[in-house]
């Protein structure tokens, strides 16, 4: 019988000592492995129910303030809306640090929101146009949690990926390899031992026939 990649191991008690041992230590991180994957899997599933709540409510805010918009164009004009809003920046600033979840690092983005109602002229601003500010800050923060979740899936997916490889290298190569290698150790111990048994008896039996004679 032959034992793929068994060759290179010195079948000696010594060395099924150490396969065994090696094999528990294997089969020790495999189960660490497994332990993380489904940890992750529940991060997963958080991250994404994070993910739909908070896009869902970016878009529901972001509807309403563009309806409070339309209203407030309607009551004072399009053309003085346009002057009160004037003053509201276009872009916004952003920080960004990182944090950790079971060990995957995830970044995580926070806008710098302005607040939008203090560049609004308030004497004559419409309450549609303080309506839609107050909508569209909400918008803002809902997109700011619905990016660092998206940002989580796609990290903790990738570490899922990494995870999974691993479990499966050990799975697949390593733990045989080492079942392979003791198997092999074993049975050519087995055949020394029955060697040697056979050896013994052989010598015992020609001396009991010199004492015969």
């Amino acid at each position: 019988m032959s034992f793929p990649g068994a060759k290179r191991v010195l079948p000696t008690k010594i060395n099924l000592i150490r396969l065994k041992q090696r094999q528990k230590v294997v089969k020790k991180i495999q189960k660490l492995l497994e332990d993380k994957r489904d940890i992750l899997l529940i991060y997963l599933r958080k991250a994404i129910a994070e993910y739909q709540k908070y896009y869902d409510e970016y878009a529901e805010h972001l509807s309403k303030a563009q309806e409070y918009l339309t209203l407030a164009s309607v009551q004072a004009g399009s053309l003085e809306t346009k002057q009160e809003v004037v003053y509201i920046p276009e872009s916004l600033r952003v920080k960004m640090f990182m944090r950790s979840a079971f060990g995957v690092k995830i970044p995580v983005v926070e806008f710098e929101l302005s607040d939008v109602k203090a560049n609004i002229s308030l004497a004559n601003s419409s309450p549609y146009l303080d309506a839609a500010a107050e909508e569209m800050q909400k918008a803002l923060k809902a997109l700011t949690k619905a990016v660092n979740a998206e940002m989580s899936m796609y990290r903790i997916m990738n570490e899922l990926r990494r995870t999974q490889r691993l479990i499966n290298a050990i799975k697949y190569s390593v733990l045989p390899e080492i079942q392979r290698n003791i198997k092999f150790v074993k049975q050519v111990l087995d055949d020394r031992q029955r060697e040697e048994f056979m050896r013994l008896k052989l010598i015992r039996k020609k001396l009991q026939s010199r004492r015969v004679a």
